[in-house]
């Protein structure tokens, strides 16, 4: 019997709803710190960050030290993207703006290799197989790969029950900024609105028997997130929590005047 996605997310997290650390900082350091304080799940964005493919391995090895694994979103549906991340030995990608079928499977294909995908093989000289070292790791990944596609705009809402039903992929992930975006919508103010996107994305998600994901947005607290179904929350993020701890540090003292 295949393995679910719920129970692969169980096996990196130990827990559902899982709680995920963001990371867009190009540091290993500031990795290892999130995984001590308790973070088992990661995603590493390089769609935004500044974490290139000299930086990506050290982060991940970072995070498996202290038994933590991460999915990496990348820039577009780019199977040379995709290499790069698997083979510097992330558990899965998270693709964004995937509004369509089509480009579902698409996704799916660059992260899967042969017959079901496309994805190129050179398990002798690349991390993610122990250069070599892992002798089944081939012909297991496509049982072990989590593939993640962000639902972030009008037309992937519409298409989202579609999109789940792709053999394949694994997480159905919000993206509530883009989505806002796109739809004029103000986080803050039109935050029943994003509950409401969020509702259909988790009941179209479950009809296929795939999990949900979600970035919070202001006011949405990640308990919250959980009762209403999300499986995989990204509860803290790196460049975030710095600023924020920052600016806590200087307010501690008085102002001039």
């Amino acid at each position: 019997m295949a393995v679910t996605a719920s129970e692969r997310l169980l096996a990196l997290a130990g827990q559902e709803p899982a709680p995920c650390v963001w990371l867009g900082l190009p540091n290993a350091t500031i990795a290892e710190i999130a995984a001590l304080a308790g973070f088992r799940l990661a995603l590493i964005d390089t769609e935004h960050g500044t974490i290139g493919p000299e930086t990506l391995p050290d982060i991940l090895r970072a995070l498996a030290l202290h038994g933590a694994s991460a999915l990496v979103r990348i820039g577009a549906i780019d199977g040379g993207e995709v290499k790069r991340a698997l083979d510097a030995g992330a558990a899965g990608i998270l693709f964004p703006q995937v509004d369509s079928v089509a480009e579902a499977r698409a996704a799916v294909s660059a992260a899967t290799f042969p017959p079901s995908g496309r994805r190129g093989s050179a398990i002798r000289v690349v991390r993610a197989a122990g250069f070599g070292a892992v002798a089944d790791y081939q012909e297991a990944w496509n049982d072990r790969v989590l593939t993640a596609v962000q639902i972030e705009s009008r037309a992937a809402l519409a298409n989202a029950s579609e999109i789940a039903a792709v053999p394949g992929v694994d997480m159905l992930f919000f993206g509530p900024f883009d989505y806002a975006s796109d739809m004029g919508l103000d986080p803050v103010a039109d935050t029943d609105l994003l509950e409401s996107a969020f509702a259909e994305i988790v009941a179209a998600a479950r009809a296929h028997g795939k999990i949900a994901g979600v970035f919070p947005w202001p006011g949405a607290e990640p308990t919250a997130l959980a009762a209403a179904g999300a499986s995989w929350i990204a509860c803290a993020g790196d460049a975030r929590t710095l600023a924020d701890g920052f600016a806590a540090g200087v307010a501690r003292l008085p102002g001039p005047g």
